[in-house]
């Protein structure tokens, strides 16, 4: 488990951190002002791992660098904690040396840390502990000298200690909320619901789509279920396998890089690779009334998230430079049909914050949306995200329909809304 992976879930999902250090995973339940009011424990079975101060001093350390300073502090308290409960070595009034962690070190790293969130009190009461070890110590003299300063100067003014919101995630807070509920599984279900046999085409008349509907319009939200069968599902896997890179993302200007809003792997298969692909192609054609040939969608994409793996919100559509610098693409994105290849234990669900809507990541099911109205314009409103992944792995596979060759199939509406 990477220590990324282990910082995003303990940050979204609230989960105990001195549990996690024994290998269990409990869930907190907090007020307003932070008081625990319950807690969920949602690992039942005897713990595989363990965290020892050298490991959540290292995953404090990335968490620092990462510039999730709120998650950096608590990190160190809890290295803190774990250096005192050491019964083998008495090392509270020795320095590290070369082949340990010692104290002094991690109080100067909650110092600097809690200076970095503005928090000059409460990082003077470190630097002193600090010091007190090492008085001769001229660098840990001049932050206990500067936090006096910066403290003196900050008055009685208080400064709210609080995770540094990432302006380049958009909606982050509701996101995160969708996200921890989505494994509290604490929401009832919405009254607008409903279930249908979709037999609107000649090839489901026999075995009709089971039509789940989760948003009625702007956008259109449904989830499909047992679309494909376990066999398929597991071929599908195995073919992509090997063709699993680390997924990018694309920038506003049509930039394609890597980065931490998106943590999976991601491979392609054409239509034509085997006859089980293609079949699967033609079998979302049915489903949606569309076209699903080349140049009127795109190949799918499989996806692999492990542990810790998500994807912020973010929208399927391409803007228009985009379109020009990214893939060349015969057409828009109409439509997105997301394919739920493996079952998740825990997190990994689909959510949509604008409209406070979670999917859980149905196994042989499908999620439908659209990407564009039919008049053209995009819908913004179909941002999404793809929960981290608490326990477990998941796959899905996306065939994104395009505009070209469904004119006639979707055409127009009679207003611009439609």
């Amino acid at each position: 488990m990477s220590a990324l992976a282990l910082i995003r879930l303990q940050d979204i999902y609230h989960l105990d951190m001195r549990s996690l250090t024994q290998g269990q995973l409990v869930m907190l339940a907090r007020q307003s002002d932070g008081t625990v009011v319950k807690q969920k424990r949602i690992t039942r079975e005897e713990p595989a791992f363990s965290l020892d101060a050298e490991d959540t001093v290292y995953i404090g350390d990335i968490a620092h660098n990462e510039e999730e300073y709120l998650n950096a502090v608590l990190w160190y308290l809890v290295t803190l904690d774990l250096i005192r409960e050491r019964k083998q070595v008495d090392i509270t009034d020795e320095p590290a040396d070369d082949s340990g962690l010692g104290r002094e070190d991690v109080l100067i790293k909650l110092g600097d840390t809690l200076t970095k969130l503005r928090q000059h009190q409460r990082a003077l009461p470190f630097y002193r502990d600090a010091l007190r070890m090492g008085p001769e110590n001229q660098v840990i003299k001049s932050k206990v000298m500067e936090a006096e300063r910066q403290a003196a100067l900050q008055g009685n003014v208080t400064v709210k200690m609080a995770k540094l919101l990432k302006g380049s995630i958009p909606y982050q807070e509701d996101y995160e909320n969708l996200c921890y509920h989505s494994v509290l599984r604490d929401q009832p279900p919405s009254s607008r619901l409903s279930c249908t046999y979709d037999r609107t085409r000649p090839q489901l008349y026999l075995s009709p789509a089971r039509r789940e509907v989760l948003h009625e319009k702007n956008p259109e939200i449904a989830l499909y279920h047992d679309v494909i069968s376990d066999e398929e599902a597991a071929m599908v896997r195995a073919l992509a396998f090997e063709e699993l890179e680390r997924s990018p993302v694309v920038s506003k200007h049509g930039k394609v890089f890597h980065s931490n809003v998106r943590v999976s792997e991601t491979g392609w298969l054409h239509d034509n690779t085997t006859d089980v692909i293609s079949k699967l192609s033609r079998r979302v054609g049915y489903i949606t009334g569309l076209n699903t040939e080349y140049p009127s969608a795109e190949s799918f994409q499989v996806v692999n998230y492990g542990l810790g793996g998500l994807y912020v919100p973010h929208v399927d559509y391409f803007e228009e430079t985009q379109l020009v610098k990214h893939v060349n693409r015969p057409g828009k994105r109409i439509l997105t049909f997301l394919l739920y290849l493996s079952e998740v234990e825990l997190g990994g669900a689909t959510v949509f914050p604008q409209i406070n809507l979670i999917v859980p990541a149905v196994k042989n099911g499908a999620l439908m949306f659209r990407d564009m109205k039919r008049s053209g314009d995009f819908e913004p409103l179909s941002m999404h995200a793809g929960c981290p992944v608490l326990i477990g792995s998941k796959w899905i596979a996306n065939k994104w329909i395009l505009d070209r060759g469904n004119e006639f199939k979707r055409p127009c509406g009679l207003t611009p809304d439609e």
